[in-house]
């Protein structure tokens, strides 16, 4: 298995971002930016701005990127590898 360290270093760099990593890795559903906003007491710009960098690195997918409101974001297996 390839290892991106780049991406690891990347993560580790930004604690909000391996935050968000593992609430989306320990959550059973796809969860919104709102859902992420709260258990991590974070304003909900934050909250979508690193939703958007973790989906722009290829370690999460949206569900419904067709929508402008209420995105849903479940980790993928590269994410859930890099977490690890």
């Amino acid at each position: 298995l390839y290892m991106d360290w780049k991406l690891v270093a990347w993560l580790k760099r930004g604690s909000r971002r391996k935050s968000v990593l593992e609430l989306l890795a320990n959550s059973r559903s796809p969860i919104s930016a709102n859902e992420v906003k709260k258990p991590l007491k974070i304003a909900i710009s934050q909250a979508s701005a690193t939703l958007k960098e973790l989906r722009q690195k290829g370690l999460i997918d949206c569900l419904n990127p067709q929508d402008s409101i209420g995105k849903l974001y479940k980790i993928n297996l590269k994410g859930r590898n890099i977490l690890k």
